[in-house]
């Protein structure tokens, strides 16, 4: 054997090795690819998934936050209406004839009676004609009586505005099934 053969087989062996670790090298390449590919996957999938939950959660806050909203405007309307019947309600007993009048007076005084030894009247100048045996002290109330006592301790307050307020404070549950259901 010469040094030409020698030197062949030992560069048909070089290329041999080379060539067998030059597959190798391709196969543990494609097989860290393929891994890395699936571990893309995975995260794009898990991405995909965190992003559709949030997603959902952003729709569901968006949700409940425009149901919060619309409860408010229609609590606000209903709020408005209710005010609105008690303004109304205030305006028909303001435009009441001298005798309707006249009548509520009279049993608002025989009414604060019961509760003090009444001894002032304030009313509007309009009702003042209708208490008669009292000096009235005129105020700016819409209508009604506010009755004292001879010291000015005690005070009951018979006003249409006031009584209506007691009335829209105690009933507004039944109003608002009378109005809304």
């Amino acid at each position: 054997m010469g040094l030409e053969s020698v030197k062949e087989e030992i560069l048909g062996n070089a290329k041999e090795q080379a060539n067998s670790l030059i597959a190798e090298g391709r196969k543990e390449a494609n097989r860290i690819m393929r891994e890395n590919e699936k571990k893309i996957e995975e995260l794009k999938e898990k991405s995909d998934a965190e992003t559709k939950k949030i997603i959902d959660t952003l729709r569901k806050q968006e949700s409940a936050s425009s149901e919060m909203e619309a409860k408010k405007m229609i609590l606000e309307a209903k709020k408005q209406i209710i005010e609105s019947v008690f303004s109304d309600a205030l305006k028909k007993l303001e435009a009441q004839d001298d005798k309707k009048r006249e009548n509520y007076i009279k049993r608002l005084l025989e009414r604060a009676k019961k509760d003090i030894e009444v001894s002032y009247v304030c009313c509007n100048k309009r009702d003042a004609k209708f208490l008669k045996g009292f000096s009235a002290e005129p105020i700016s109330i819409a209508g009604g009586i506010i009755a004292e006592n001879n010291e000015r301790t005690i005070r009951v307050d018979y006003s249409f505005d006031t009584l209506l307020q007691g009335i829209k404070e105690s009933e507004l549950q039944n109003i608002s099934k009378i109005l809304f259901g």
